[in-house]
């Protein structure tokens, strides 16, 4: 009996010195990944023999380690922790549409999409030519990063929080674009200084932060309506990787409007209508068709025939949503005696609205017909955005009538008002940004279970993603 025990035992040894070599591993990585952090937060690390005074030490020591610690396949201790925290997490939340899950399904795609789209735009930035001057320089030393950031109407919102509005009736203007997001750019910035550096910061740390927020808020919605976490993680995905989502990190209003409409609908779906109506009006000051966001909680206000005194307490709470766009009138009132000034300051940068909604796509489709699928992308500067956004209209088109069969009729009149109006333009210029905030939409998308369907979304997604993203930067006309 006692032979048989030093054999167990001495069988036993390889494993526990396995174990302990892949805990020392472990620890190692814990290591140098705290070095590093230390480093790239003070500078330098003075601590004995843990003394940083370059980057590339626990850079390269770090890779090492981690590239060992994976060639493993086995687990120790950081694994094991690591694992039982993210259970003991998940049991505190509720498992079906946990904010837990959420925020971590939403950080698994927004961290890694967010920095391959940067670092394609800043090395664009830093190897290609811009094709046009900016209107705005940015205060940074880093201004080819910086510039990943903003370009065209960010100049716009930048000016607006910094001096506040301007109106001049003969001349392009400020009066044409809505003050929520310049408004929360100066509050942000007002605990710092106020100056141009932190307006700019403000704007960008606003867009990343409505971002997440609105994934996460969708990432419940699409789990809440589609009965599936599987599908809400493909919701997220394809919003993350829709080509113009690029649009969301920049000093635009795209994160906000997104944040603000998806939590309206949501809201309202919950039965929180003053909720939805302050959400709403809140979207009316963010940008023109925001006032749109009436439409679809209206029809949700409608729904299950409430008694009449029910009705009329959800129409005070709905009757914010204008109030909203009201309040920007009247100033634009008081300023330069017009109410729809905003509106008609759009007419400087040659834009109008209410012509028929297939005009436009008819001459790309007519153009290209004519002239050829090769030859049409040289007959005008202005060939190859027009043919994205026209592609991406007629994507979002074909599937209006499915978004109507699968989640009603709130959310297709939704997308199909959303669409007619911006098409109704005399130029088919934003509509791709204007597709990317239709969440419902992207639902739809996110409840196709075809695998097939799911890597042909992400891989062509992710590639126009990193070439719009590239184009923007330069100053192409891809807005």
């Amino acid at each position: 009996m006692r032979h048989d025990q030093e054999i167990e035992l001495k069988a036993d040894r390889p494993a526990s010195i396995l174990e302990s070599a892949l805990a020392g591993l472990d620890a190692a990585v814990v290591l140098c990944a705290a070095l590093l952090a230390a480093y790239l937060v003070t500078g330098a690390v003075t601590l004995g023999p843990l003394t940083v005074h370059r980057f590339s030490k626990p850079f390269l020591l770090l890779l090492l380690a981690a590239s060992l610690r994976l060639a493993i396949p086995r687990g120790s201790w950081l694994p094991r922790r690591l694992g039982r925290l993210w259970a003991r997490l998940r049991r505190r939340g509720a498992p079906p549409g946990s904010l837990v899950m959420a925020a971590g399904d939403v950080l698994a795609v927004l961290v890694p999409t967010l920095v391959a789209t940067k670092l394609v735009a800043f090395l664009a930035n830093v190897l290609l030519p811009q094709v046009s001057p900016r209107g705005v320089a940015m205060p940074f030393a880093s201004v080819r990063f910086a510039e990943t950031f903003a370009a065209w109407d960010s100049g716009w919102y930048w000016t607006i929080a910094r001096n506040g509005y301007a109106h001049e009736a003969s001349i392009q203007s400020s009066i044409a674009f809505f003050p929520l997001y310049p408004l929360l750019m100066r509050a942000l910035a007002w605990p710092f200084g106020g100056g141009d550096r932190a307006l700019w910061v403000a704007g960008i740390v606003i867009s990343l932060a409505c971002f997440a927020g609105a994934l996460v808020v969708l990432h419940r919605l699409a789990e809440r309506l589609c009965g599936s976490v599987e599908a809400a993680r493909r919701t997220v995905v394809y919003v993350a990787v829709f080509p113009f989502a690029f649009f969301f990190s920049q000093v635009y209003t795209e994160s906000l409007f997104l944040l603000l409409s998806v939590s309206a609908v949501a809201s309202a779906m919950s039965g929180r209508w003053w909720l939805a109506g302050g959400l709403g009006g809140l979207c009316s000051l963010t940008r023109p068709n925001g006032i749109l966001i009436l439409v679809p909680i209206t029809l949700l206000a409608l729904g299950g025939r409430p008694p009449t005194r029910e009705l009329l307490r959800r129409a005070a709470a709905l009757a914010l949503v204008p109030l909203g766009l009201c309040l920007f009138c009247g100033f634009c009132w008081a300023l330069s005696g017009d109410p729809l000034a905003w509106l008609h300051a759009q007419r400087h940068w040659g834009y109008t609205l209410g012509n028929r909604p297939w005009i436009e796509l008819m001459r790309v489709l007519d153009a290209l017909e004519r002239l050829g699928p090769y030859d049409y992308f040289f007959a005008d500067p202005l060939a190859v955005p027009y043919f994205l956004h026209g592609f991406v209209a007629l994507f979002f088109l074909a599937l209006v009538p499915r978004v109507f069969t699968r989640f009603g009729l709130a959310m297709g009149s939704y997308v199909a008002v959303s669409l007619c109006v911006p098409l109704t333009g005399n130029a088919l210029e934003g509509i791709g940004r204007y597709c990317a905030t239709l969440f419902p939409v992207f639902l739809l998308l996110g409840a196709t279970t075809s695998r097939r369907t799911a890597q042909a979304l992400v891989i062509s997604g992710s590639l126009g993603l990193g070439l719009l993203a590239a184009l923007f930067v330069l100053q192409h006309k891809v807005y």
